[in-house]
């Protein structure tokens, strides 16, 4: 992964988006005292936990190029009537840091990511605010893949809603995919930049070698 520098404050690329890729899909389990030790993160409170994902994405091709992101995906209970959320993400171009704010409500944040591959294994340097983080990836061997289609999913579990400068944005992705099952994954350092998830309980994670997503014109209200 490389860094790519860009600087545009004019949003030149509407939606909808088209883009291309690969990911890490890791997926957690969040106790109410992980929660509430990492509240400055803007991650829902639960008084039960729940499951959350941390997304590692390198897009091949989108509107503004390539470019590598970070985010937590955000999973409210469905009782509480909340729904999925991108409360922080890394990316790295200033491209994808003003459309995503502006589009869709994304809070980006500019970052410098490097990686390193080595067989099964990826190792992801993010620099941030003169500190550095490191996420370590294993793959597995043999991995048997799998199809996903957002059509196969239920409308509920798709909706994103994002607050944002006085407005609240509100968009379904639609995606398809191949699955793979990943060995794992391990955090150094994320200090303030990120929480610490090798605190969490791991839970089944994925490969996905290869993506398509559309990203949709949101719905926009002013508070």
């Amino acid at each position: 992964m490389k860094q790519h520098l860009r600087s545009s404050r004019t949003l030149t690329h509407p939606p909808p988006w088209r883009l291309q890729g690969e990911a890490f899909i890791l997926n957690y389990w969040l106790t109410p005292s992980f929660i509430q030790k990492c509240r400055h993160f803007r991650q829902a409170a639960s008084p039960l936990g729940r499951m959350v994902q941390v997304l590692l994405v390198r897009y091949h091709s989108s509107p503004i190029g390539p470019y590598d992101e970070l985010l937590i995906l955000d999973h409210p209970l469905i009782s509480k009537l909340r729904l999925n959320s991108i409360p922080k993400i890394f990316v790295s171009t200033e491209a994808s840091v003003q459309h995503g704010q502006q589009l869709w409500g994304i809070p980006k944040e500019l970052a410098e990511f490097k990686g390193q591959e080595q067989g099964q294994e990826t190792c992801c340097t993010i620099h941030f605010a003169q500190q550095s983080m490191q996420l370590h990836l294993k793959k597995s061997k043999k991995p048997h893949s799998f199809s996903i289609r957002s059509d196969r999913l239920p409308t509920a579990a798709l909706r994103i809603h994002q607050a944002w400068q006085g407005k609240r944005y509100q968009f379904s992705p639609q995606f398809r995919g191949h699955l793979a099952k990943l060995h794992s994954a391990q955090w150094t350092e994320t200090q303030d930049m990120f929480p610490d998830f090798s605190q969490a309980r791991y839970l089944q994670s994925f490969y996905v070698s290869e993506f398509e997503l559309i990203f949709p014109e949101a719905q926009i209200q002013q508070k």
